[in-house]
C-alpha cells in the first residue's frame, strides 16, 4: 500500500532500502524503509536531497517516521532530532497506510522549508526542549531543581549543592530553601547556602546563541555581583528565566574556573590573588549547560495554570485519625496544594495495616501520624509545615486545642464515636468554630459517609441512643460477622480491602476541597452508595433509601 502511493505520487523517485541500509540507520529498530529522492533546491536546508521513510514492526499501529540524514544533528533547524529524525505530527492509525506516509512526507517538506522567522519562532516556543537537547554531557551534569517563582526580574537568588547527591537546588530566599531541604530529609549547614544570580532574558535564545564559555555569561551580569557569587576554585551555577510563547521556564549554566592550586601560582595565599585573575579563569572555561526541573508549588500543582493553588496553599487542615482513610486523605489534600497540616493519631502502624493503608512496610512500627507526616514531607517538600501529635483527641491539652481552633478545616477520619463526640462538643464551645468534616464507612466499605458541620450545628444530632447514625444505609445482624477478631490479642477489624475504601476517600477529599474553596456554604452530608447486592451477599440488610448502586448523593444536614 505504501509503495503504490509512492509510485503514484513520486514515480521513479523512490526505492526500497536494502537490509544493509536499513540496519545501518539509527535508530535501528525499524523493519522496513524507502529512500525518496528530492528535486534539486526543493528544500531550504542545505545538502538534503533525499528522505528516508521507515516503519517499525508495530506499523500500522504506530507512526511512520521520516529521516533526513544529511540534515545533521546540531539543532540548527527545529524539530530535527538525532540522526536526522524529524519530529512531525501524528496521523490517524485507522487511515490508509499509504496516505499516512504521503502526509508525513508533505509535513517533512513543509518543515524543511521553514523560513528563518518560522525557525526562530519554533526554537523560542520549545526553548526548554532544545536547551535540554543541547545541554552538556548528561552523565556528568548535576540535576538542577528550581523553587524560583517566575517574576521577569533579574535578581540575586540562593542555591545549595547537595553533599549527599549530585543535585543543585535554587530558591528565591533562604527560608524557602531551608524548608524544602528539611522536608526532603537533607541536613545542611548554613555555609552550604550560597548566593548566585538569576538573569531574566528578554527573549529566548536559539541554539547558536547558547553560551559556550564563561565570558558569554559573565558579560551579562552586573559587575558588583561577581565578587559575591564567584568563589575561587568552586563551580558557580547561573540561572536564566526565559519567557516563551507557552509560558515561563528556567535554564542553568555552571561556570568553571581555575582550581585553587592553579590560581595561587605566583602568590603566597589564595586571598592575595587579584579578583580579575579569578574572573578571567571563569571567562575562558567552557560552561556546562543544564536543564532545570521546576519543583515549586505553582508548577507542581497545575503547571502555573491552577487558579485555585494560591488559595489552597494558604489553607491549613487538621486530620484527626491517620488510619487508612485519614492518611490517604492527607496525601490527596497535599496533592491538591494544601500548605499546612496538623496530624493526630495515637496508634503505631502494624504489618496488618499495610494492605489498606497508604503507608507501606518501611513505616511499620512508627506512629501513624509521624509516619504520615514523614511521607508528606518527603514526597511534597514544598509544604509549608506538618505538625504531629500522638494523642487521642480527648487527651489533647489547651495549647494543642488552640492550634486546632485556628485551622481552616478539621477532618475526623474513621475514629471512634467517643473521639468524634469529644471533638463535636469542644468545637461548639469556640466563638468561631472551624468547619468539621467527619468521614467513615459502613460495614465492608459498601457505604461511605462524609458529613460537613458548620457553626453551632452538631454532629451528634445525627446519632441515636445506640451511638449509630440515623442516616445509615445498612443494618447488620450479629451473625453477619462484620467484625473479625484477630487471633490471640482481641483486636477486631472489618474485612474489606484498599480498593473498597477508595470511593469514600475520594468522596471526602472532594468535599474537603469544596469547603476550602468556599463552594459549600452550609452543613451537608454526602454518601457513597456502593454495590447494593453486596449488602445481602455479606449478610446485611439494605435500608429502604438504599436503592441505587455506585452513586454519590448529597443531602442537607439533619
Amino acid at each position: 500500500m505504501i509503495e503504490r502511493v509512492l509510485q503514484a505520487h513520486r514515480p521513479d523517485q523512490w526505492r526500497p532500502l536494502t537490509a544493509a541500509e536499513l540496519k545501518s540507520q539509527r535508530p535501528s529498530h525499524f523493519c522496513a524503509g524507502w529512500r525518496v529522492e528530492l528535486p534539486a533546491d526543493s528544500v531550504l536546508i542545505d545538502g538534503v536531497d533525499y528522505l528516508l521513510v521507515v516503519i517499525d514492526q508495530a506499523f500500522p499501529n504506530s507512526q511512520p517516521r521520516i529521516l533526513a540524514p544529511q540534515a545533521g544533528k546540531d539543532y540548527k533547524w527545529p524539530h530535527i532530532e538525532s540522526y536526522g529524525l524529524l519530529c512531525l505530527k501524528s496521523t490517524r492509525l485507522t487511515s490508509d497506510p499509504g496516505e499516512r506516509v504521503l502526509q508525513h512526507l508533505w509535513w517533512a517538506h513543509e518543515l524543511l522549508n521553514y523560513s528563518e522567522k518560522e525557525r526562530r519562532c519554533e526554537f523560542e516556543r520549545e526553548f526548554a526542549a532544545y536547551w535540554d537537547h543541547y545541554s552538556s554531557d548528561k552523565k556528568k551534569q548535576p540535576k538542577v531543581f528550581s523553587l524560583l517563582k517566575p517574576s521577569r526580574l533579574s535578581r540575586e537568588v540562593v542555591y545549595i549543592k547537595s553533599r549527599f547527591c549530585d543535585r543543585i537546588i535554587v530558591a528565591d530566599d533562604r527560608g524557602e530553601l531551608i524548608t524544602w531541604l528539611r522536608n526532603s530529609g537533607i541536613n545542611l549547614r548554613d555555609k552550604d547556602i550560597l548566593p548566585t544570580w538569576l538573569l531574566n532574558l528578554p527573549r529566548p535564545p536559539i541554539p547558536d546563541q547558547y553560551p559556550e564559555t564563561g565570558r558569554d555569561v559573565l558579560n551579562l551580569l552586573p559587575e558588583q555581583t561577581l565578587k559575591r557569587i564567584l568563589i575561587p576554585g568552586q563551580p558557580c551555577p547561573i540561572f536564566f528565566e526565559v519567557r516563551t510563547p507557552t509560558g515561563p521556564t528556567f535554564a542553568a549554566v555552571i561556570l568553571h574556573g581555575a582550581t585553587k592550586s592553579e590560581l595561587v601560582k605566583g602568590f603566597r595565599r589564595l586571598d592575595r590573588v587579584p579578583f580579575n585573575r579569578v574572573v578571567a579563569s571563569f571567562n575562558t572555561h567552557r560552561v556546562q549547560r543544564c536543564p532545570v526541573a521546576r519543583v515549586d508549588g505553582r508548577w507542581i500543582h497545575g503547571r502555573d495554570r491552577d487558579q485555585d493553588f494560591p488559595a489552597m496553599r494558604s489553607k491549613s487542615v487538621a486530620i484527626i485519625g491517620c488510619g487508612a482513610i485519614g492518611a490517604a486523605l492527607a496525601r490527596l489534600l497535599a496533592q491538591s496544594g494544601i500548605g499546612k497540616f496538623l496530624l493526630f493519631d495515637p496508634d503505631d502502624l502494624v504489618s496488618a495495616n499495610i494492605a489498606r493503608h497508604i503507608l507501606g512496610m518501611r513505616y511499620v512500627g512508627q506512629n501513624k501520624a509521624q509516619a504520615t507526616a514523614q511521607m508528606l514531607r518527603e514526597d511534597f517538600p514544598q509544604l509549608k509545615s506538618v505538625m504531629i501529635c500522638d494523642l487521642r483527641f480527648e487527651n489533647l491539652n489547651s495549647q494543642i486545642l488552640e492550634e486546632i481552633s485556628q485551622v481552616d478545616l478539621i477532618i475526623s477520619a474513621g475514629i471512634d464515636f467517643d473521639g468524634d463526640a469529644s471533638l463535636d462538643v469542644w468545637r461548639r464551645t469556640l466563638a468561631i468554630p472551624p468547619p468539621h468534616l467527619c468521614t467513615w464507612i459502613e460495614a465492608f466499605a459498601i457505604v461511605g459517609h462524609a458529613i460537613l458541620i458548620y457553626g453551632n450545628d452538631s454532629l451528634l444530632t445525627g446519632f441515636d441512643d445506640d451511638e449509630q447514625p440515623t442516616f445509615r444505609l445498612t443494618d447488620w445482624p450479629e451473625e453477619s460477622n462484620i467484625l473479625v477478631v484477630e487471633a490471640g490479642c482481641g483486636n477486631v477489624f472489618q474485612p474489606h480491602g484498599s480498593v473498597d475504601l477508595q470511593s469514600t476517600i475520594v468522596l471526602a477529599a472532594r468535599l474537603a476541597v469544596d469547603v476550602l474553596l468556599g463552594k459549600v456554604p452550609v452543613s451537608c452530608r454526602r454518601v457513597w452508595q456502593g454495590d447494593l447486592e453486596a449488602v445481602t451477599a455479606n449478610g446485611g440488610i439494605a435500608r429502604p433509601q438504599f436503592t441505587e448502586s455506585r452513586v454519590v448523593k448529597e443531602a442537607p444536614w439533619l
